[in-house]
């Protein structure tokens, strides 16, 4: 058996890729534009999904109405001469968040007023401290850059489930969100105690001083998250409450083809999640790119070769991944203007939603410029020279 662990996006867009190009030959074959299609056969707020599970704080029909106005979906569009051909497409998809999950976040303030946040959620350059922190100061009206957040130790930090899936600022989010009300509560009760007046703006370190009669104690706060959670039926399949939250995305592509090598250039890149209210509006545009950028490598380029479960490639050299010369020249990384209702301060995450909707989009615009409809990944200049040949009718020995 290979081994295998979470990845971005794990699963689900595999599963776009497939419904997602179905949906557009659907489209083709009715003879109907792939956005007024997908349009009218959305699922909409309110309506039940597959699992049974009622959407709430999903909003499809926005994130594909801004894929489209960054598109210009409507205007006249360029489609080449001679061997080039230009073309694009359009998909979009929703991912539905890991459940049940449980959470465990611990906050302590020391007498000198220094906040310290204990979290099992692992920053692997996705930003989560920062986010975390963010959501500590906010509720105790201190910098966020004055919070430290310690780092993780299974010895020292609380519980987290697993930082995976997209589920660490809802989840743990919501944890911190609760363990800093905590310790909002007990220096308001600090502060009674001592005879400060409510709204007093006294510094903590001059609260505990007032307290102890010298620079001593602390005040500890303590969150636990977990969502409710149904699980499916035995007799129907179906849940009412299959996941705290949804998460949403939508891509648009220009590709440039050259029938007469296969050779794919994409022009533009239009990604747009949903990730309720952003907490760090910088870090999730570069998460949106980040996730942009790792699909377009599985799209294109990357290809395992197994035998038996064993990996057959001969090194990494021959795993090729984007570079510099492969990212298109214009790249759109937005989330729209969302809430979600029981994230904390409206927000959930942002990892993995730019990721569904990227590879059936590209297929969709090949197949857009040059009428070839690719059933496998990557989509190499070789796939498409070979899917050009046989709609020609031409023999494949030579090609």
């Amino acid at each position: 058996m290979t081994p295998a662990g979470a990845l971005r996006g794990f699963g689900l867009p595999q599963l776009a890729w497939a419904y997602e190009s179905h949906t557009d030959m659907i489209a083709r074959a009715l003879g109907r534009d792939p956005v007024e299609f997908r349009r009218k056969n959305l699922l909409r707020e309110g309506r039940p999904q597959a699992s049974g599970t009622i959407l709430k704080d999903v909003p499809l029909e926005a994130v594909l109405d801004q894929v489209c106005e960054r598109m210009s979906w409507q205007a006249p569009f360029d489609r080449g001469a001679g061997a080039i051909r230009r073309g694009r497409g359009i998909g979009i998809a929703l991912k539905a968040a890991i459940s049940p999950t449980t959470s465990v976040a611990v906050l302590n303030v020391a007498a000198d007023g220094s906040v310290t946040l204990y979290v099992g959620t692992v920053d692997m350059g996705q930003g989560s401290d920062t986010g975390m922190a963010q959501i500590v100061g906010e509720m105790l009206n201190v910098p966020a850059e004055t919070v430290k957040v310690m780092p993780r130790d299974t010895d020292v930090t609380p519980y987290d489930m697993g930082t995976l899936g997209s589920r660490s600022l809802f989840h743990m989010g919501n944890a911190v969100r609760l363990a800093a009300e905590e310790v909002r509560s007990k220096i308001a009760a600090l502060a009674r105690e001592v005879g400060e007046p409510v709204g007093s703006n006294i510094p903590l370190a001059e609260l505990f001083k007032k307290k102890y009669g010298m620079q001593a104690g602390n005040i500890i706060g303590t969150g636990t998250y977990k969502p409710d959670y149904l699980p499916a039926s035995h007799d129907t399949g179906l849940s009412t409450n299959v996941t705290p939250f949804w998460m949403v995305g939508g891509a648009g592509v220009e590709v440039e083809v050259d029938t007469e090598t296969g050779q794919v250039r994409i022009l533009k890149v239009v990604n747009v999640i949903d990730c309720g209210k952003r907490i760090n509006p910088r870090i999730v545009e570069t998460q949106i790119s980040g996730a942009s950028l790792m699909q377009l490598g599985f799209t294109m380029f990357e290809k395992m070769h197994l035998d038996g479960g064993q990996v057959t490639n001969a090194s990494l050299a021959d795993y090729k991944i984007p570079g510099m010369l492969d990212v298109p020249a214009v790249m759109v990384n937005e989330a729209i203007d969302a809430y979600q209702g029981n994230g904390p301060y409206g927000a959930k995450g942002a990892g993995e939603s730019a990721t569904l909707a990227l590879s059936p989009a590209i297929a969709n615009a090949i197949d857009d410029a040059v009428g070839v409809r690719l059933m496998e990944m990557p989509l190499t200049a070789e796939a498409v020279y070979r899917a050009l040949r046989l709609k020609a009718g031409k023999p494949l020995d030579h090609a």
